[in-house]
């Protein structure tokens, strides 16, 4: 059906653009009323000029307009303008001549200057208004193609943060988490209440503070720290886990739970419980409009995302999805990198945040 939709509408586009060339053949054809031979060539040759002329802008020098060179914009059509208008009035003037000799020719007699000059000025004047249509269409189109890509970007990014809410909180870590606290309250940790505390937090950030488009950067360090800590409670070696922060504006906004993923896959990946080897690093360093995040953890054997990407593993899975959600909140302003280094898994991620300029 959408099949259908996109070759009926790709149809009717082509059909206006022919109807309105063939309104222009006939306005020429009409105005010029002679002969019909003569009339139809007439019409045939400015009509093909102007169609070569838009289509020419329409192509090629369109582009300098959209680099921003306005200068030679303006030059490049001036020179086009004049050098169509110049050209068909003098091919036209001698097609008149050669048809004169075979056909009486019935038209406006000028003489001196004028006989080129008031032709060439009108066509001056088509061509003018020829290359503005086309820059009004093409840029139209432009603005209707960036509409229609920012809703079908809207749509892919609704649907990423519906299913990233169906995966924020994963039973496993859930499961273990309350586990944790029940050991806790079982032998009398004073810690037990605030080890429940923060869970609830967890929980609040997940259900209510993750529903809007961007949080603040010390919100999603807090929901890290207390993920982190949860992870700790299982491990004999704490030391082996580092979360090492730098940050100048807590404040700074930034996609909900665009870190977590990764900070997850770097404990899921590095088997801290059973291997006494293992560790996960962690880096966040903000300054100005600039964020980076750097996440390493240990791993046993290949890390199967690295050696073989067409293996879709839960942890290419993973960065892929960090990587969608990082390009449709700030299109090239960042750049990903993941790559193995001998047993080591190193994630990079760094932020130009245009959303935070403001603050600076």
């Amino acid at each position: 059906m959408d099949k259908d939709n996109k070759i009926f509408n790709f149809f009717r586009t082509k059909a206006k653009v022919i109807i309105a060339w063939l309104a222009v053949f006939l306005f020429f054809f009409l105005s010029f009323w002679s002969n019909l031979l003569v009339s139809f060539l007439h019409a045939l040759l400015l009509t093909i000029c102007l169609l070569f002329t838009s289509d020419i802008e329409s192509k090629y020098v369109i582009r300098l307009l959209q680099k921003g060179n306005f200068a030679m914009f303006y030059f490049v059509n001036f020179m086009i303008i004049i050098v169509m208008s110049v050209m068909t009035t003098y091919i036209e003037s001698f097609m008149l001549i050669i048809m004169s000799k075979h056909f009486s020719i019935a038209m406006p007699v000028l003489e001196g200057a004028k006989a080129l000059f008031i032709p060439t000025l009108i066509r001056f004047v088509l061509y003018t208004a020829t290359i503005a249509i086309s820059v009004i269409s093409v840029l139209q189109r432009k603005e209707e193609e960036n509409k229609r890509i920012k809703n079908e970007l809207k749509s892919e990014k609704l649907d990423m943060e519906l299913r990233l809410l169906k995966s924020q909180m994963t039973p496993h870590f859930l499961f273990n988490a309350l586990n944790n606290i029940y050991s806790m309250v079982y032998t009398k940790d004073d810690n037990a209440p605030q080890s429940v505390l923060k869970l609830s937090d967890m929980l609040r950030y997940v259900i209510v503070d993750c529903q809007v488009d961007m949080i603040s950067l010390e919100k999603e360090i807090k929901y890290i720290d207390a993920f982190i800590d949860f992870q700790k409670m299982s491990m004999e070696n704490k030391s082996n886990v580092i979360f090492e922060k730098n940050i100048d504006n807590k404040d700074f906004k930034i996609p909900p739970m665009i870190l977590q993923p990764l900070v997850e896959n770097s404990f899921k990946h590095s088997r801290l419980v059973s291997d006494p080897n293992g560790f996960v690093h962690f880096y966040l360093i903000q300054e100005n409009n600039d964020l980076i995040f750097i996440a390493r953890n240990s791993i046993k054997g290949m890390s199967l995302s690295v050696a073989d990407p067409n293996k879709k593993t839960q942890q290419g899975i993973g960065l892929e999805n960090v990587k969608k959600r990082l390009g449709l909140y700030y299109g090239d302003n960042y750049s990903f990198e993941a790559q193995q280094e001998d047993n080591k898994y190193v994630v990079t991620i760094k932020i130009g945040d245009k959303y935070n300029e403001k603050n600076v």
